[in-house]
């Protein structure tokens, strides 16, 4: 490396805490053995991260790729056997894992710091599933909890799509109480969990305290968008201070497909199928000064979504190369067949192309974005 090596240590720490994104920071760690004996997480000043895309288990079934959007391919392969098998979603950085048994933890990729948490399934009679991989459907953090022990974690579980909190110390869930309507997503904002319900309706509730406070209804999603047909997904995203509900609009197909082995009644014979593909979005912003229905929105502005498994992202996308602006970056999930399953939808002119060319797929844990922190 010649003189590189040789620089002085206090200009590498200089270099390091210079570096926003983490890849960067990762990059610098190769350069050599001086360099990487200051590539430590107290030299790394960097924030807002761009998610990184973690694929489906390809040849080895315990590592795991994570691809970058800013450079176009693999910048990390993780070993990481507490995932094998299991379905992960994500929030700020962590897995939320869960195994066939019902077995769930919080597991940060990078470190492999493992967080055991209680069943949810083991309060539901759940006898006639054949796992409880598709139990839970979404999963939010109130905060990364690598920082501070002061964190909730909020899912949505079970047939019926309800709420259930977790706090650090607490030895079972606490179920949220708002009547029979079923949650498609949940997110946090301003330290309240805002979810939004099948029949449109968007509610706000605090998770802090000994009890649980009353949910407040803050708003109506647009109803002709909203509701399980099958052809709709919603999603709950906080972009530019405002609170966005986005519509996944999907439409069916036919192709022929081989599955192979799984565990949600698919055929797995090769003969013709029904698959979805995402055929655009609609968002709407949420007027949180009053309760009314949400207004269209037709641009993004400089703002990237980041949507799937994980808990929805928005970005300001000049700040960083290769993110492109007015974007929607999305996966497919565990539930849908889907040919189009990691792309980037265009709200200007509703066009979709891939962010990632090659084929990565699976039942169990299909592809999601990961927010990458400390490694």
């Amino acid at each position: 490396m010649g003189k590189w090596a040789e620089l002085p240590e206090d200009l590498l720490v200089l270099t390091a805490e210079r570096l926003i994104l983490l890849e960067d920071f990762l990059a610098f760690s190769g350069v050599c053995r001086s360099w990487r004996s200051v590539a430590i997480n107290d030299n790394f000043k960097g924030s807002e991260q761009t998610p990184w895309l973690m694929l489906a288990k390809k040849d080895k079934p315990d590592d795991r790729q994570f691809i970058s959007l800013r450079k176009g391919g693999v910048i990390r392969t993780v070993n990481l056997p507490e995932a094998r098998g299991k379905r992960c979603l994500e929030s700020l950085g962590w897995l939320v894992t869960i195994s066939q048994d019902g077995d769930m933890n919080l597991l940060h990729p990078f470190t492999r710091v493992q967080i055991s948490l209680p069943q949810v399934t083991k309060n539901y009679h759940l006898d006639s599933m054949k796992n409880h991989l598709s139990f839970i459907h979404k999963a939010v953090l109130s905060s990364r909890p690598e920082e501070s022990n002061d964190y909730v974690l909020v899912v949505i579980y079970g047939c019926s799509r309800r709420l259930a909190f977790w706090r650090p110390e607490d030895k079972s869930w606490t179920a949220v109480n708002v009547g029979l309507i079923s949650f498609c997503d949940i997110n946090f904002y301003k330290g309240l969990c805002y979810g939004v319900m099948s029949n449109g309706m968007v509610l706000a509730f605090c998770v802090w305290g000994r009890y649980l406070t009353l949910a407040s209804h803050v708003g109506y999603g647009p109803r002709e968008f909203i509701g399980h047909n099958g052809l709709k997904q919603p999603y709950i995203v906080q972009s530019a201070d405002v609170v966005l509900i986005v519509i996944r609009v999907f439409r069916e197909a036919c192709l022929p497909v081989f599955l192979g082995d799984n565990h949600f009644g698919f055929s797995n014979s090769g003969e013709s199928g029904i698959y979805y593909e995402t055929c655009g979005f609609k968002v709407f912003e949420v007027d949180l000064s009053r309760v009314g229905e949400c207004a269209e929105k037709t641009s993004l502005g400089d703002n990237a979504l980041f949507l799937g498994d994980n808990s929805s992202v928005s970005l300001v996308a000049s700040r960083f190369r290769g993110i492109k602006s007015n974007c929607i970056y999305y996966t497919n999930n565990l539930k849908r067949r889907e040919g189009n399953g990691m792309c980037i939808y265009d709200m200007e002119d509703g066009s979709n192309r891939p962010c990632y060319e090659e084929e990565s797929s699976s039942l169990t844990c299909p592809p999601i974005w990961v927010n990458p922190s400390s490694f």
